[in-house]
């Protein structure tokens, strides 16, 4: 019986050994140096969002996340990026991959936070400020991005209650006293509005946002020489204000020259 020649068996010639050897090498060479490359590319994109430069600061963080897609400071990196951008459904994807990789990460909850903001989803950023908060009790700005959130949803007593905690915990923030006269004046506690707006302007001498609003806050308290005064000052820190013609009328209103 006539049976069929076996095939021989050919054996892998040296160089296709050695070229099959050095590309397992190169992929293992890639691996090890991947995450060290990503944290290379990270660094530059927090460099790059430091100097304002959004768009090369998210081109680095994308790189980063490509070699090593859990390096969290990359995905939050990338994510503040987006918020500051006004991309707030890439920013709310990002930290919270960020938080996920890192749970601890109180920056990033209330980066998250601040992005669930600007979508008008208050409660979502109130919870995420609030766990910031949890993790790191002592960061003020933690209770002024809270505070903000409370004063948009309409919770004036608890935005009131944080902007105090921000402040007792940093008595210079000029604009966190301001932000809480606003909103004692809009409950008519002129008084108080005003202790805020003065602390405010002894704080930082150029706001001139607190001068005007406490001229509103004198006049309401029918203080017309203060208000007048306030005003004046305001015009003169705002010299190109759009509605500088409805001021000086409110001046002359008040008896002012």
């Amino acid at each position: 019986m006539n049976t069929l020649p076996q095939p021989k068996a050919h054996k892998p010639s040296v160089a296709l050994m050695i070229a099959a050897g050095s590309v397992l090498f190169l992929v293992a060479l890639a691996i090890l140096i991947a995450p060290t490359l990503s944290v290379t590319f990270s660094a530059r994109g927090t460099d790059a969002a430091g100097q304002g430069e959004l768009d090369r600061a998210l081109t680095e963080f994308t790189w980063a996340i490509w070699l090593n897609p859990r390096n969290a400071a990359a995905h939050f990196g990338r994510g503040d990026v987006c918020r500051r951008k006004q991309l707030p459904d890439c920013a709310i994807t990002d930290l919270t991959q960020a938080i996920r990789l890192n749970p601890q990460w109180a920056a990033a909850d209330n980066a998250r936070g601040l992005a669930y903001v600007t979508t008008g989803d208050y409660a979502q950023a109130i919870a995420d400020h609030t766990r910031a908060i949890a993790l790191m009790p002592q960061a003020p700005s933690f209770y002024v991005d809270r505070a903000v959130a409370y004063q948009l949803s309409g919770d004036y007593d608890h935005a009131i209650a944080d902007y105090g905690e921000a402040l007792r915990l940093d008595p210079t923030d000029a604009v966190a006293y301001l932000n809480r006269g606003l909103l004692y004046a809009g409950q008519g506690d002129y008084d108080l509005a005003i202790a805020d707006y003065t602390q405010a302007i002894q704080l930082n001498p150029k706001l001139s946002d607190a001068y005007l609003n406490r001229a509103l806050a004198y006049r309401e308290s029918d203080r017309k020489a203060e208000a007048i005064q306030d005003l004046q000052t305001y015009l003169t820190l705002e010299p190109d204000v759009p509605n500088r013609a409805q001021l000086e009328q409110q001046i002359k209103k008040l008896g002012g020259p």
